[in-house]
């Protein structure tokens, strides 16, 4: 099952809960890629690194959405 996690203005990602992998998009969801191993680890491990981060440097989801471009 696909989980939606994160939605910005331009990128987003679904994580499916039995497999641990990814689903990374555009907003339009023209463009799309499907993360599993090392992949969905690395992009699991740069996520939480985001996540830990405090203010100035905290999430306001550009973070995010850039490295979900990198990936597409």
């Amino acid at each position: 099952m696909m989980l939606p996690v994160f939605s910005g203005q331009n990128f987003g990602y679904h994580y499916e809960t039995e497999t641990g992998h990814y689903l990374l998009h555009d907003k339009d969801f023209k463009t799309h890629i499907y993360l599993q191993g090392d992949d969905a680890r690395i992009f699991r491990e740069e996520i939480k690194h985001i996540e830990s981060l405090l203010p100035p440097q905290s999430n306001d989801g550009s973070l995010t959405e850039n490295i979900i471009s990198l990936y597409l």
